[in-house]
């Protein structure tokens, strides 16, 4: 799967305040064509990368969208690890990166830091992917 991006902006789960309203700013600005996408059975994604170290530096953080002729970011190149999310949960997201964070810090996961991203699907699932070390790459 591809995507292509909407919107992009630099942040740090960490060191920056603004986060959460840089986050929300993206998918506000997108929105319109984020829900066109859905009707239309595309995936919404929120793509994390350029990473400058690991999750603790700072990174880019993109609202994406499925574009199966032109994307930047393509899925086929990487292993993932899927985490599904709890989308009844408010803070869904934000506990499974949590629960990504302390696998990667029990080296149970090893991730790759090229980018990784949220999945919105049409149906309503969310889910959370990581590109991690491995054998072959692999769709989610």
């Amino acid at each position: 799967m591809k995507f292509s991006i909407l919107n992009t902006t630099k942040t740090n789960n960490f060191h920056d305040p603004e986060i959460q309203t840089k986050i929300v700013g993206l998918w506000e600005k997108s929105g319109e064509t984020v829900q066109r996408a859905l009707k239309e059975g595309k995936v919404a994604a929120c793509i994390y990368h350029d990473y400058a170290s690991n999750y603790k530096g700072d990174y880019l953080v993109s609202i994406a969208i499925e574009d199966s002729r032109s994307g930047a970011f393509d899925t086929s190149v990487y292993q993932w690890k899927e985490y599904p999310v709890d989308e009844s949960d408010k803070l869904g997201v934000l506990k499974t990166w949590k629960k990504i964070w302390e696998e990667e810090e029990q080296h149970l996961i090893k991730r790759i830091y090229a980018f990784d991203f949220e999945s919105y699907r049409p149906d309503g699932r969310v889910a959370i992917h990581v590109a991690i070390q491995g054998a072959a790459p692999e769709e989610f």
